[in-house]
Order: structure tokens, then C-alpha cells, then sequence
């Protein structure tokens, strides 16, 4: 979900320096460090074009339906959310880095927690207190609008929830196998 996804980026990236916070002490530049490209490498490859993929898909749910249908987004907002998918995610892993370069290890840790935890209040409340309903909704932008009734159950046999499964096949072992490979160093 577009809104989501800025602080989930930061979150999994901040993630990603954490695992490799020993090795990333080390490092003398943040540009130049196999985990920082491998990272981003991720982030550009696995990360980014899922949400693209979901917005072009399901661009009511994907924009926790304040965007009915296409023509309801503008071509700049597909292309700055493709971008601070991206971005933040460096972010999150840069800030990690410069608080383990400088042995602060609680603040580093909060990179990823604090984010997490600012995905979870978008997810579950929302902006209007209606996140959790925004997120378990089967329909579509236009059912959204017009007020269509459904369960929330529905989601578990939508399309939305299928491909999210269908994802995580993909990004799943691909993040966890990049933090095992980071904390072996």
C-alpha cells in the first residue's frame, strides 16, 4: 500500500543494516559496501516492483482506496511512489549505518522498530481510523466509493490476497536470505 510502503522500505532496509552490523562498522563509505549494494540492489529488484506490480493491479487497495481506478492516479504519483520505495529504503539503511558507525547500537535498532511501528498504525488505524477496513477490503476502488458492504473474510479469497502470497513466495526467502548472508559477514 502506498502509504505503507514508505516506512515499510525504511524498515526492511534498516533491517538488512542491522544484520550486517558488525561487518558495516568496518566499512569505511556507505556507497561503496557489498551489503549497502546488495541492499539496494534488492530494494530496485524485489521490493519496488511488487508495489508497482500491486498498484497497476489493485490501484483502489493499493492506495488504501483514495484512488478509485487508473485514471484516478496521476502518472507523477506512480512514478514518485516507485521512487521513495527506493529512496527510503536507502534512507533507512543509511541512518542504520551511521548509528552503528558511531556505536549507537539502541538508536540503530530503533531504525527499524520505530518504522515497523508506524507501518502498523497506518495499517490498523489508518488516517481516519478506518485502516484495518481499508486494508481487509475485497472490492475494488469503485465498491470502495459506493459504500458495497463486504466482509472482511472475503479478503482471504480475493485476487489482492492471492498475489500477496503469490509474492511472498518471492520475497520472503530473498530478505531472510540476504540477513542470514549479512550477519555471517
Amino acid at each position: 500500500m502506498v502509504q505503507v510502503d514508505i516506512f515499510w522500505s525504511y524498515g526492511l532496509n534498516a533491517g538488512l543494516a542491522l544484520a550486517a552490523g558488525k561487518a558495516l562498522k568496518n566499512e569505511p563509505s556507505f556507497w561503496r559496501n557489498p551489503y549497502f549494494t546488495l541492499a539496494l540492489a534488492w530494494t530496485a529488484c524485489i521490493f519496488a516492483p511488487s508495489g508497482i506490480y500491486l498498484l497497476w493491479a489493485f490501484p483502489g487497495w493499493e492506495t488504501m482506496f483514495v484512488a478509485r481506478n487508473h485514471s484516478s492516479i496521476t502518472p507523477w504519483l506512480v512514478c514518485l511512489f516507485s521512487l521513495t520505495n527506493i529512496t527510503q529504503g536507502v534512507l533507512g539503511f543509511w541512518a542504520t549505518w551511521y548509528f552503528l558507525r558511531r556505536g549507537q547500537q539502541t538508536a540503530a535498532t530503533l531504525q527499524t522498530v520505530l518504522s515497523h511501528a508506524g507501518m502498523a498504525v497506518i495499517l490498523i488505524v489508518g488516517w481516519d481510523g478506518t485502516g484495518y477496513k481499508r486494508f481487509l477490503y475485497a472490492g475494488t476502488g469503485d465498491d470502495w466509493h459506493n459504500q458495497v458492504a463486504l466482509p472482511w473474510t472475503d479478503f482471504f479469497t480475493s485476487p489482492v490476497f492471492f498475489t500477496l502470497l503469490g509474492m511472498g513466495v518471492v520475497f520472503l526467502p530473498t530478505y531472510f536470505g540476504l540477513i542470514r548472508y549479512f550477519r555471517r559477514g
